[in-house]
């Protein structure tokens, strides 16, 4: 019996999860999505570096969205289990509370699982491979970040300013460049018009410029020039910066969980800050174990709101709530021990700490079916909420 019982829940279980993670995953990539449309409508950035990018942002989002569906699956399954006076059918039969939690369990570890993984192996390689992704559209597109009447510095040495921007980014009228790379002789390029041409291949852009002026400005004051052109090809070389990039020391989101412990040591070494790096080693572990805090937390908080009519909304509303609470104390926590304020161990795992035994409570009181006061109060006040809203439409009709 236990067997069919443990299979029926965790079909529903399973299902829920599955369209709980597409679903928060979607809402979270959507902002990202409307900026790389973007980038494919107006700049012409081709098709497969958008679906790329998109793939290589796909991990740091479902770090925080599988913890959410663990949450959400199991929540929407004991609710409509309680709702459906299935659990006390169960209990009837004398199954208890207790028997139920080993699907929650294996759930919530194959979630568990699966957040650390990509936590500490596919998210650091992903976050780098999406900076270079990044830095070689840029390249390749050099003019895709230039915008109308802004004063644009992503060239080392160049300050650029166009008055108007064609469409597809190649055309440009009203271009102002203040060229410093050489601090002996800065030129001051002005032009009616300008074309981009990109070089992928040997990460090169040139500006072709027309019907304009040079003025050459030197180190001595009388050290002035003005020349005027036709034509005039500004040819930046990208290497440099690419290769600057390249041996950059890299992010500590970028960095894997020994390349983290290696710059602890050499930090400490040079007597630096390492409360940052420390961060990040902690949070590797304790976002994905929220997944079991969320397991736990679940059955009890599904059973106890148990209005049949709100059906999944209520389910849904009463996870986002939960959430919402969590990751602000993740974010509070993160930030005080960055800053120093708490120890990094306190700050990061705090939050798990309090739902982790929050739960277990709530948990142990649904097993004992004793009613929690909270609950109480908040079931009678969505039931009169309800009930005036109810009249007030009938009223309006």
């Amino acid at each position: 019996m236990k067997r069919v019982l443990h299979r029926y829940i965790a079909k529903e279980l399973f299902s829920s999860f599955f369209l709980g993670l597409v679903g928060f995953t979607l809402v979270l990539i959507t902002g990202r999505i409307l900026q790389l449309a973007d980038f494919l409508v107006n700049k012409g950035i081709a098709p497969f570096y958008i679906l790329k990018l998109l793939a290589l942002l796909l991990p740091s989002f479902l770090v925080l969205t599988i913890p959410m569906a663990t949450l959400l699956a199991v929540l929407l399954t004991f609710n409509r289990l309680s709702s459906d006076n299935e659990i006390t059918a169960l209990k009837a039969s004398g199954v208890s509370l207790y028997q139920l939690t080993p699907v929650v369990l294996v759930l919530s570890l194959m979630a568990y699982l699966a957040a650390t993984f990509l936590s500490i192996h596919t998210l650091p390689r992903a976050n780098h491979a999406s900076r270079s992704l990044l830095y070689q559209i840029a390249s390749s597109k050099a003019h895709a970040g230039v915008k109308e009447r802004v004063f644009n510095d992503d060239f080392a040495g160049l300050v650029l300013y166009v008055d108007r921007v064609a469409p597809q980014g190649l055309k440009w009228e009203g271009v102002f460049i203040s060229d410093s790379r050489n601090p002996a002789e800065i030129h001051t390029i002005i032009a009616r018009d300008g074309v981009v041409l990109s070089e992928p291949n040997l990460l090169t852009v040139t500006l072709k410029l027309k019907n304009g002026s040079i003025h050459k400005l030197g180190e001595q004051p009388e050290a002035y020039q003005k020349i005027d052109f036709h034509t005039y090809d500004l040819t930046l070389d990208l290497k440099t910066g690419w290769k600057e990039k390249q041996d950059a020391e890299k992010n500590p989101s970028d960095m894997s969980l020994s390349e983290l412990r290696q710059a602890i040591q050499t930090l400490r070494s040079k007597n630096a800050d390492v409360k940052t790096h420390q961060v990040k080693v902690q949070g590797k572990f304790s976002i994905p174990f929220a997944c079991l805090v969320f397991g736990i937390m679940g059955i009890p908080l599904g059973i106890q709101s148990r209005p049949a009519r709100a059906g999944k909304s209520m389910g849904f509303a009463i996870s986002i709530g939960i959430l919402l609470v969590y990751y602000f104390l993740t974010n509070a926590g993160t930030s005080l021990a960055e800053r120093g304020i708490l120890p990094v161990e306190v700050g990061m795992w705090a939050p798990n700490a309090i739902f982790l035994g929050l739960g277990i409570y709530l948990l142990i009181k649904a097993a004992k079916e004793s009613s929690v006061l909270l609950f109480v109060w908040l079931n009678k006040g969505i039931e009169r909420l309800r009930k005036e809203l109810g009249s007030l439409w009938r009223s309006g009709a």
